[in-house]
């Protein structure tokens, strides 16, 4: 069964504050679990024993590239395989950050080989008990080398075996279908980001809310068959008021929509 999480990148503030409060808050709300992004502040001892005081799982967390090179990445493993994380996702390559090559670079020969790497540490991720994922912005789906994109790269070039986060949010915002996206992906689908968007507001906007463009109960649906582990819920807005409050609403909102779907539309 699906369970919900936070996608801290929401409260990545309040959480730098204070994890324990910002954990406890999220518990409170009726979050299952959270997914961590950005590098450690603290140790693996510390975060695991929050977590299970707060009866919260961690279904991931965003591991940027630099600390999965050969130089890094035994000592990411160590910590994450002593924290019990089961799954690091990559949050990014490419794109207006230039996250492992610069815009001149954006190429297809550049994203086969980030493919190539990734299945490279895939394996490491493996052999330590964790899966590897990938977490998908909207360049994925935009950047067209003479008609292969990004995203026909992950989903052809690198193993089964790493799962692909679809980011609804960002899929529209590049104008995808977050649906044919997961249909695309199937049987690598485990965690998804739901993030509202619209055309008038972009990320300024909440879950399920009259302009979001999401078609949450389409996507829910085909979230279950694809038994899809965790939902987690993400809002990058900053005009929407008290960034804890905004990520109960949008839980309160994903739960409400959920329960008014019928059975026919539900798969165990």
């Amino acid at each position: 069964m699906m369970k919900l999480a936070l996608a801290m990148y929401t409260v990545y503030g309040e959480l730098q504050k204070n994890l324990e409060q910002t954990l406890s808050t999220i518990k409170k709300m009726g979050y299952q679990g959270v997914e961590f992004y950005g590098e450690t502040r603290w140790s693996a001892v510390e975060v695991k024993r929050l977590l299970e005081v707060n009866e919260l799982e961690i279904c991931g967390w965003h591991v940027e590239w630099k600390l999965l090179q050969s130089d890094t990445i035994a000592e990411t493993l160590l910590y994450h395989k002593e924290l019990g994380n089961p799954n690091i996702i990559i949050p990014c390559l490419g794109g207006p950050w230039n996250v492992a090559h610069t815009a001149e670079e954006n190429n297809k020969d550049t994203w086969l080989a980030h493919a190539k790497k990734m299945n490279e540490i895939a394996e490491q991720v493996e052999a330590e008990g964790m899966t590897l994922g990938y977490h998908t912005h909207a360049h994925e789906f935009e950047d067209d080398f003479d008609g292969i994109t990004p995203w026909n790269i992950l989903l052809e070039h690198t193993k089964k075996t790493i799962f692909l986060e679809l980011d609804t949010g960002n899929c529209l915002e590049a104008h995808y279908d977050p649906v044919k996206a997961i249909q695309e992906a199937s049987g690598r689908i485990k965690v998804v980001h739901a993030k509202p968007y619209s055309l008038e507001g972009g990320i300024e906007t909440a879950v399920a809310s009259p302009v979001d463009l999401n078609p949450w109960i389409s996507i829910i649906d085909h979230c279950h068959n694809e038994h899809c582990q965790w939902l987690a819920i993400e809002n990058e807005a900053e005009t929407l008021g008290n960034k804890l409050e905004v990520a109960e609403r949008d839980l309160k909102s994903i739960q409400l929509v959920m329960k008014r779907m019928t059975p026919l539309s539900k798969t165990e």
